[in-house]
């Protein structure tokens, strides 16, 4: 299981910058980010948004991709890339709703998930977002605070 995820801030003001915009027109918005692996850590080079569709019911907000977007985020990997973390936000509290649960944009074991809390109204903290690692067998488990502190190194480049 990857040990660190080493994160340029940048990268996470580009999902910051995405997911305001998104929740001005009252939408979560979702992205991933893609990275490379090396031999002891996880360095993630970008976030990627794919085409999505924000979904206003009685119940509330969601977001899913496109279909076009789920044939096609293959493609916006460049060579040894890979996606390892989704990201979205809501519009109150930051949790891992039953639709979260459902996502099947990442399967793989260890993956990630971010959930950002008000739209991405303050900056991106990861320790003040709701981070979920997928464990087969037993779905996305809550990582603590003290965990996602060790998974998670922020540069500043």
């Amino acid at each position: 299981m990857i040990q660190r995820y080493v994160t340029p801030q940048m990268v996470l003001n580009d999902c910051r910058t995405f997911l305001q915009e998104r929740g001005r027109e009252g939408c979560e918005g979702t992205g991933l980010l893609a990275g490379y692996k090396l031999a002891t850590h996880v360095r993630v080079s970008r976030f990627i948004a794919p085409e999505q569709r924000c979904i206003k019911s009685a119940f509330g907000v969601s977001v899913e991709l496109t279909e076009q977007a789920h044939h096609t985020l293959i493609d916006l990997l460049l060579p040894d890339e890979r996606f390892y973390a989704r990201i979205h936000s809501h519009p109150r509290r930051a949790y891992h709703s039953e639709m979260d649960d459902g996502n099947g944009v990442l399967t793989h074991q260890g993956a990630i998930s971010i959930v950002v809390p008000f739209f991405a109204r303050d900056p991106i903290l990861l320790p003040h977002c709701a981070i979920y690692r997928l464990k087969h067998g037993s779905g996305w488990l809550q990582l603590d605070v003290a965990e996602v502190t060790d998974l998670f190194e922020i540069t500043y480049e």
